[in-house]
């Protein structure tokens, strides 16, 4: 198992994980599909026991402010302030049951404005202090802040594996296609919870 591997766990937050958020109506269908929050803590369990550490990307917080003075704001921002999603009390802040763990060197980046957690965030500057040139991402949502920062990975010349059950979308089919069709093309791995954490035993990460 590399020394040089981290988890990147993408929006584990209420607004769309717990039943109470204003998102997981959307992502709910996709969620219980593939039994996708189970495998997001299979995911981190075995991170953990095997000592890799989980950073996590994460939506910016939404406060009153947030998007004074905006003037370029796009339809993700408009969308975001109208239902005040991500707010500071509760739909930002990450699923108890995924919390960080500092002693297990977790580390939680300055949070993203888009999609990719690397643009416009210390997540690259903060993978680099920390010697990791593999990264295994999992989380919401597939085809848009998943997949955006799988990009950005790749481009910046990480090696990237993409966890395919421990994610969601706001539809099956736009977890499936991203999955099925786009994923491949952008990963150097795809892999499932249970195949990522067995592969430890194999030497294979």
């Amino acid at each position: 198992m590399s020394s040089h591997t981290a988890v990147l766990l993408i929006d584990p937050l209420n607004d769309f994980l717990h039943p109470d958020g204003k998102l997981y109506p959307l992502v709910k269908a996709s969620l219980e599909s593939s039994n996708s929050f189970e495998h997001m803590k299979e995911l981190v369990a075995g991170a953990r026991v095997a000592r890799i550490p989980i950073f996590y990307g994460l939506h910016q917080i939404t406060k009153d402010g947030t998007y004074s003075g905006w003037n370029h704001m796009n339809e993700l921002h408009v969308q975001i302030k109208e239902k005040a999603t991500f707010s500071e009390e509760f739909g930002g802040q990450i699923l108890k049951e995924l919390e960080p763990q500092p002693g297990n060197g977790d580390v939680v980046v300055s949070r993203h404005w888009n999609s990719s957690s690397f643009s416009n965030t210390d997540l690259d500057y903060q993978l680099r202090q920390h010697d990791i040139t593999h990264v295994v991402l999992a989380g919401l949502t597939t085809n848009t802040c998943v997949e955006s920062t799988a990009r950005a990975a790749r481009e910046l010349g990480f090696h990237v594996t993409l966890i395919t059950d421990a994610t969601a979308a706001f539809s099956i089919d736009m977890k499936d296609a991203a999955v099925n069709l786009i994923w491949p093309a952008i990963a150097d791995q795809l892999m499932t919870a249970n195949q990522w954490v067995s592969s430890f035993s194999k030497g294979r990460i």
